[in-house]
């Protein structure tokens, strides 16, 4: 079997560490791939360590955020089908069996498969109905049509998503397959003494935030979280991993300074793998306002780690309260305090929450079971449906 991906970035973000997964998994099953990105970036030496085919496409989004102009959103969308002609006549120079379309966010995938004849899969790794600020260049009821109508087989990476593309698609067009979740190589233990903790003894409570430095990632409610818990006499350190807004990054920057939290609060930046950094940790923090699948969380609990987490979207599949995990009231950052207070009053119950967790995470998310869905579901594609027309 011949399968080709469009991934909207080069990067090595959530989607494409996603497909990283994936394609591993196929690659023992046989599986030939081929993967187009829309410019060279850290995805391509990864391919190139996997053996996977790559070509290079220019291609653009196909939604942006408020305040685009009309003519710039007609531009785009003549871009893309202008590259989903170049992308048709190679997946029928290549013969490909199957096009995947990576992520919402991009629409030339699903385009040139309908122009080369080819069954072509959604895979939905997000919801743009969770940003009022995403706008879709064909707005959002004709590219939910478009969703539907090009696609032979829609994938959501949660129920939690199945669910908000449920408005416009009918939910037994949706199928769920939760991704698989490895570790690569981590940090080096220099690396991590490099953190800087006041001290790493048993006495100071380690709390670990991984994801890039946006609002609704919550970083700004875990630091006011940090100082309620040490305004109660807790020995507590709080380190942040990850990258992102410039203006975001200056305003947790104030609010640790005007907390005074300067020696509890440690900026790490971007990691390739932050595994070693969450076994450093003695508990993991998932603040976002909604996630669609957490990929960080499934790492922690992989490591034993026990993990305090906003009740919303895919984190409801992943964490049952009070047994594999905490849960608190998104934007509640005074019960998120109660709850880190918690697991550091009680280390016994700390340690049965992460040894649950692992016990559940285990064999759930292995490459093995989810190449094999997927596989499963091209084999489908190909023996029983019908192309879209």
């Amino acid at each position: 079997m011949r399968i080709c991906f469009i991934s909207h970035t080069a990067a090595r973000n959530g989607a494409e560490l996603a497909l990283l997964e994936l394609l591993k998994g196929l690659s023992t099953l046989n599986v030939q791939c081929l993967v187009f990105v829309p410019e060279k970036g850290p995805l391509v030496p990864e391919l190139d360590k996997l053996d996977i085919d790559w070509r290079v496409v220019s291609y653009p989004w196909w939604w942006k955020l408020r305040g685009k102009s009309l003519p710039r959103r007609v531009l785009r969308t003549l871009g893309g089908l202008a590259a989903a002609t170049r992308i048709a006549i190679m997946l029928r120079r290549w013969r490909c069996d199957v096009v995947v379309t990576n992520t919402v966010a991009i629409s030339t995938g699903a385009f040139a498969a309908w122009l080369a004849r080819k069954p072509h899969v959604w895979h939905l790794h997000e919801s743009p109905y969770r940003d009022s600020r995403i706008t879709f260049d064909l707005g959002i009821r004709l590219s939910m049509r478009l969703i539907d109508r090009l696609s032979t087989r829609i994938v959501a990476v949660s129920h939690a998503v199945a669910d908000d593309y449920s408005r416009y698609i009918r939910r037994d067009r949706l199928r769920v397959v939760y991704q698989s979740i490895t570790s690569g190589a981590g940090l080096s233990q220099d690396e991590i003494e490099g953190i800087h903790y006041p001290t790493l003894d048993t006495n100071v409570f380690k709390c670990a935030i991984v994801g890039s430095l946006q609002p609704w990632k919550g970083q700004d409610e875990a630091i006011k979280a940090l100082s309620e818990v040490i305004s109660h006499g807790v020995n507590a350190h709080l380190i942040l991993v990850g990258e992102g807004e410039p203006r975001y990054l200056d305003l947790l920057l104030r609010q640790v300074k005007d907390y005074r939290l300067e020696q509890r609060v440690t900026f790490k930046g971007y990691v390739n793998d932050p595994t070693q950094l969450i076994q450093v940790a003695d508990a993991v923090l998932m603040c976002s306002h909604w996630e669609a699948f957490t990929r960080v969380t499934i790492e922690a609990m992989l490591a034993c780690k026990a993990v305090i987490a906003s009740a919303s979207g895919g984190i409801l599949e992943q964490i049952s309260n009070g047994k594999t995990g905490l849960l608190y009231e998104r934007g509640n950052h005074v019960e998120l305090a109660d709850k880190i207070r918690y697991l550091y009053e009680n280390p016994d119950a700390r340690l049965k929450l992460g040894q649950a967790a692992q016990v559940w995470a285990i064999g759930r998310f292995t490459q093995e079971r989810y190449a094999s869905e997927m596989l499963d579901l091209f084999k489908g594609i190909l023996t029983k449906e019908k192309m879209p027309v």
